[in-house]
């Protein structure tokens, strides 16, 4: 048993405005730590209270609290809940005494992020009042935070209520306590503990790269939304011409019905003015004279009130005129369609009208015809048949772009703002920094997510500009850097499965992709290349047409997909389906039978007692009860799986889904894998002081890491460092939790290659 060692509780109370779209952030001037609270593993809780942030940045509280410099006695680890928070405090205004401590070799706890793995990645951002009676410690009527909600500032609460919610026996400083010792001794237990913290520098990562955030060159900014404005009204004005002359109605882009009828044919209800039955006219007012004439304005021989209130004055009539009185009603409008599905090729139409067709919505037309999916996906099955679409799918990545990575107002009635969408939001104006979040709690597979605003959702190099916003912050000297993976899901998979012909391709650099077609034709692979890359040879065009078709089908495959999956994914038939999954087998034998092992273990363990779960079926309001069986990965992450409702053999039962039991280990077995990697660089990257502020980690997104570097000539190393450690990291597992071995991680290499350039999209390879 590894012994606990000497830690530190800590949690802040802070003030609590929000700023740019984070909650209580330490980037805000107004914010400051208005009590901290800690507790050493011998000791008893201590807190402090400040008025103001000069009061709170000045005191030496920290230094106190981990004891720094003291061999006999410093803290080893600093335990927090939701550890990044009081982390991005202690960079911001302490961030001296966290680097001694850091180089010192302490290490980070976070309990919420520890929860989540020992709770399988099921329990997603666990709070601290419900975790901790699992350990012993005491759930709390929580008055502050119903406080908070109410919109009431930390420095306002009163502060014996605040200290007892921190301090007390049943505060979050003790609570905390009692979970990271059950922690410790729980994930011992389960042979967790060395995963935990390799995922915990990597958690301390992920908290330098938000905290130091990714810099955006406004002037690029606001220069490409411009020039995307300007394209967007030029593609409007391409794809109105394609719309009927006599449209009676305004015609709605972002409506299903209307783009389903326009493309494919439908009719649509719209509203306008109809008659009256019988018709109607609009009255006037007319004033009648003695003589039976009417005329529009009074006359002194006009008929008047005889008697009442009016007697005397003008008595007016009304009668109809020649306008016809309209009310509103609805008329159908019938569009002839810009294409006809069933002219289309069987394996594209059975998309739309097929037995399981993938585009065909549950909704209908007045006329019975359903509404189609008009989805980027749709689209581009239809683009070679249709010549809008081209401006329809440009139209869609430029209004996402907008709406999402630049930044886009809408306005009510009277003109003013009423919502702002896109990533420019986040920016500070004073830095141009986004302090963007990286999710360690958020999938099921242990990957991260991002959020406000996600940066792991970037557009594709060669689909879009957005990322030639995302510069150095050390300007034209400056350079950004991202190392990535090649093929990282790939070659995890092929080592643990020790697939021996999977592992020879990917080091011999096969083009997969012709190797599959060339299995699936029983052609030598040199030929297939041959044919795929030579653009002079005479069967290029059809060898190309098979390759591209063959890459959804083993993208399919990989995710888990059966042949009746597969066949409804890509729209081939059931038997070409049916056929690669053979030709696959016989190629990667042992892939397959690696996740036959996955599902056996699964199996397994769902058998246990504790495995049993009911869920209330909305559909019937009665419960049923399923299992939950899990497979434990090498390092000791275990990955849960359960039970669902599926058609199989024309029934329906309960049974695991094939396509989270191929993904789930090697998505996270990858992610573990590059977590594994930040650990490292960030522990280099402490050492070295971050070369005095010159190399800073910045973001990381699945298989690549991102730094930006000061100079070139520090870029180019940086560069060389990162990818080094990525590279080496499987090994490194090995070496350090030996089950690895029996996945090859120390024999198989895992390529990563570092890019640099001025910005995220201009990038060229560091030789």
């Amino acid at each position: 048993m590894i012994p606990i060692p000497r830690y530190t509780i800590v949690d802040l109370e802070t003030e609590n405005h929000e700023y740019y779209g984070m909650v209580a952030p330490p980037f805000c001037p107004e914010n400051y730590i208005v009590e901290a609270g800690w507790k050493n593993n011998q000791g008893p809780v201590e807190s402090m209270r400040f008025d103001n942030r000069e009061e709170q940045k000045n005191s030496a509280w920290f230094d106190y609290a981990f004891d720094n410099g003291k061999p006999d006695s410093y803290c080893e680890v600093m335990v927090a809940h939701n550890a990044t928070y009081e982390l991005h405090w202690f960079m911001h205004d302490y961030m001296p005494s966290l680097m001694r401590f850091l180089q010192n070799g302490g290490k980070i706890w976070c309990t919420q992020y520890a929860e989540y793995l020992l709770s399988q990645q099921q329990d997603l951002y666990p709070d601290l009042n419900t975790t901790a009676p699992k350990y012993g410690g005491t759930p709390k009527v929580d008055e502050v935070k119903i406080l908070w909600e109410q919109g009431v500032l930390t420095s306002e609460i009163d502060p014996d209520l605040l200290h007892e919610y921190l301090c007390s026996d049943h505060g979050d400083v003790i609570n905390t306590e009692k979970i990271f010792l059950g922690q410790w001794e729980e994930a011992q237990k389960r042979g967790m503990l060395k995963m935990i913290q390799y995922r915990m520098d990597a958690l301390l990562f992920n908290a330098f790269c938000t905290f130091f955030g990714m810099h955006i060159d406004m002037n690029v900014a606001e220069k490409n939304l411009k020039e995307q404005e300007d394209r967007l009204q030029e593609l409007h004005n391409k794809v109105n011409a394609h719309l009927p002359k006599d449209l009676p109605f305004e015609f709605k882009f972002s409506s299903d019905y209307h783009m389903s009828a326009w493309l494919f044919g439908g009719t649509l209800k719209y509203k306008t003015k109809v008659s009256y039955d019988p018709p109607k006219y609009v009255k006037k007012t007319v004033y009648k004279d003695s003589e039976g004439g009417y005329t529009d304005e009074p006359t002194e021989r006009c008929i008047r009130f005889a008697s009442g209130k009016n007697k005397g004055l003008p008595k007016p009539f009304k009668i109809d005129t020649d306008e016809e009185l309209l009310k509103w009603g609805e008329k159908l409008y019938t569009f002839e369609g810009l294409m006809n599905l069933k002219d289309l090729p069987q394996e594209i139409s059975d998309k739309f009208i097929g037995e399981r067709p993938e585009f065909a919505g549950k909704r209908f037309q007045v006329d019975g015809t359903p509404v189609f999916s008009t989805s980027a996906d749709a689209l581009a099955t239809i683009k070679r048949y249709c010549n809008v679409v081209d401006e329809l799918l440009e139209i869609a990545q430029l209004e996402k772009d907008n709406g999402t990575y630049y930044r886009r107002y809408e306005y009510d009635s009277e003109g003013n703002v009423k919502k702002v969408s896109g990533m420019l939001q986040y920016v500070i104006p004073e830095s141009s920094i986004i302090h963007h979040q990286l999710n360690a709690c958020a999938s099921r597979t242990g990957r991260l997510s991002s959020s406000r605003p996600n940066l792991q959702n970037l557009p594709r190099d060669g689909t879009s500009r957005v990322k030639e916003m995302f510069s150095s912050r050390f300007g034209d000297h400056g350079r950004c850097v991202e190392v990535d993976y090649s093929a990282l899901e790939v070659v995890t998979l092929a080592a643990a499965s020790n697939d021996k012909n999977l592992i020879e391709q990917l080091e011999k650099g096969t083009d997969m992709h012709c190797y599959r077609l060339a299995g699936a034709l029983n052609e030598p692979y040199e030929e297939v290349y041959k044919k795929c890359h030579e653009e002079d040879h005479p069967d290029h065009k059809k060898y190309k047409e098979l390759r591209t078709a063959i890459k959804p089908r083993a993208f399919a495959a990989q995710y888990g997909a059966s042949a009746g999956g597969i066949s409804f994914a890509t729209g081939c038939t059931l038997q070409e389906a049916e056929k690669f999954l053979e030709t696959e087998a016989k190629l990667f034998p042992e892939s397959r039978a690696f996740k036959d092992k996955v599902r056996s273990m699964v199996e397994q363990t769902g058998l246990l007692p504790e495995a049993i779960e009911r869920e209330l079926d909305p559909a019937t309001n009665s419960w049923y009860v399923f299992r939950r069986g899990y497979y434990k990965a090498p390092g000791g992450t275990e990955y849960s799986f359960r039970q669902r409702k599926q058609w199989k053999d024309h029934k329906e039962v309960l049974d695991y889904k094939d396509t989270e039991i191929s993904n789930y280990p090697i998505q996270g077995e990858g992610a573990f894998i590059v977590q594994t990697a930040c650990a490292r660089i960030i522990r280099w990257l402490i050492k070295e002081s971050f070369f005095d502020g010159s190399i800073l980690p910045i973001n990381t997104v699945h298989d690549a890491v991102y730094i930006d570097c000061k100079t070139e000539e520090l870029a180019r190393r940086g560069g060389k460092a990162v990818a080094w450690i990525m590279g080496t990291t499987p090994k490194y597992i090995a070496q350090n939790i030996p089950a690895y071995k029996a996945w090859m991680y120390d024999e198989v290499p895992f390529p990563a290659v570092p890019e640099m350039g001025y910005n995220l999209f201009d990038k060229t390879h560091v030789e």
